[in-house]
């Protein structure tokens, strides 16, 4: 009765929001058909746009207010005009200009990930262009006959798709004046794949690297991270940060199903790893609902909101890893390795002296 009262009393309150209409570059190597995209993967690369609509729900800390997106439009692109109007939207040359490829993780429906998308981008204030790359996964975590066969499938279509994505990620890098990556999950596995197992992208990157590139509660074996990525990587972008969280209990599952712990715990143990900087998330701000901030496996990127302010005001920005202990907003916990504070975040993003530029 007093939850129903409570209720009825919130419907009340007025609640201001702000709506924003975002242009969203979409790329896929899922097959399409007249009724959308399928679970198949295909040789050939989609390319098109979504217009989305995104309501802020302004609460008291702008950061962890609710955001819903959805689709208002989508079209199809031919290759070139999708380069070219990429093009036209990442004139900015600023690191907030920078052009945001997001990639998401397994069981993600096409809406469901460029929804993702746009709250990293929105949760990390950036204002350049957003490139969302579909890969062919399950749309929901469960599929006939157990949870672990959308797993194992979507496992699969990761394994087949970064080539695919370095495609993309080769023609964002062509167009735009710098490149910002974010993975997250399972997509990790797929954009390492890319930047690092595919000979010529490498190359490429080396010779001109990414802005910065985060990696969101990678679903990556920590051995394998540790010996055949984490070495590269930083060759390929100026700034490389890992964020992992100690209650990421789906992480904790995927360790149990590939029986090897995943990178994401590379953030509070082991040896430090030389250019990349490993935060530890398990006490950073998030914006899920009540019940999942109380219950929930601080997974989804799309809430993370110190982590995502921590990436994109400190990593992408520019500014001296050590400024998370300046402002802080993080403690050092050794070499390389920060640990975020709890309900504490940038207040915008940072110059090299560690001070706000907005």
């Amino acid at each position: 009765m007093i939850a129903a009262l409570l209720g009825a009393a919130l419907a009340f309150v007025p609640v201001r929001a702000d709506t924003v209409v975002d242009t969203v570059f979409v790329a896929s190597n899922r097959r399409r058909t007249a009724q959308g995209f399928t679970r198949q993967a295909t040789d050939s690369v989609w390319y098109g746009v979504y217009i989305t609509r995104t309501v802020t729900r302004d609460t008291l800390v702008r950061a962890l207010s609710p955001m819903r997106v959805t689709r208002v439009d989508s079209a199809a692109l031919d290759v070139t005009t999708w380069r070219t109007r990429l093009a036209a939207a990442a004139l900015d040359t600023s690191a907030r200009g920078a052009a945001l490829v997001y990639v998401h993780g397994y069981s993600s429906s096409p809406g469901t990930a460029v929804a993702q998308g746009v709250q990293v981008k929105r949760r990390g204030t950036h204002g350049g262009p957003l490139v969302v790359f579909l890969w062919p996964t399950h749309d929901r975590f469960v599929a006939p006959p157990t949870p672990a066969r959308a797993y194992r499938d979507d496992a699969q279509a990761a394994a087949r798709s970064g080539s695919a994505f370095a495609g993309v990620l080769r023609a964002v890098d062509s167009t735009a004046a710098s490149t910002v990556l974010v993975a997250h999950s399972m997509g990790a596995r797929l954009a390492l794949d890319a930047v690092v197992g595919d000979t010529a992208m490498h190359a490429r990157l080396a010779a001109r690297p990414l802005r910065a590139f985060g990696l969101f509660s990678p679903d990556v074996g920590a051995g394998r991270f540790r010996t055949d990525f984490a070495p590269r990587l930083p060759e390929i972008a100026r700034r490389v940060a890992l964020y992992g969280a100690a209650t990421d209990y789906l992480l904790g599952a995927s360790a149990m199903v590939n029986r090897e712990r995943r990178a994401s715990g590379i953030t509070r143990r082991g040896a430090a790893l030389a250019g990349i900087e490993l935060v530890d998330d398990t006490r950073g701000a998030r914006a899920e609902p009540m019940l999942l901030t109380l219950l929930g496996p601080r997974h989804a990127v799309r809430w993370a909101s110190a982590a995502l302010a921590d990436f994109f005001a400190i990593v992408v920005s520019g500014a001296d890893a050590s400024c998370r202990v300046t402002v802080g907003t993080a403690d050092a916990e050794g070499e390389g390795r920060w640990r975020l504070r709890k309900n504490a975040m940038p207040g915008g993003w940072l110059d090299a002296g560690c001070v706000a530029r907005e």
